[in-house]
């Protein structure tokens, strides 16, 4: 990340990737609560369904070690 977390509150989608801020980082993921209840679109890519990913409009479970070929793509 290279803002500040309250730019997340004024997104319009918001991605995480193999992260999860809901458990790792409370302070980030309630700037992102704040864009999800202002209408944001939350999207979690992780093959480990998690607290984000509970949270996520868009779920993309992929598999472990896919990642390089999801990026790339």
């Amino acid at each position: 990340m290279t803002g500040q977390f309250g730019d997340f509150a004024n997104s319009d989608v918001i991605l995480t990737c193999g992260g999860n801020p809901a458990e790792c980082h409370p302070a980030s993921m309630k700037w992102i609560n704040r864009a999800i209840d202002k209408g944001a679109t939350y999207i979690v890519v992780d093959p480990r369904f998690t607290r984000s990913a509970a949270r996520a409009d868009i779920y993309c479970p992929i598999r472990p070690g896919t990642d390089i070929a999801y990026f790339g793509g």
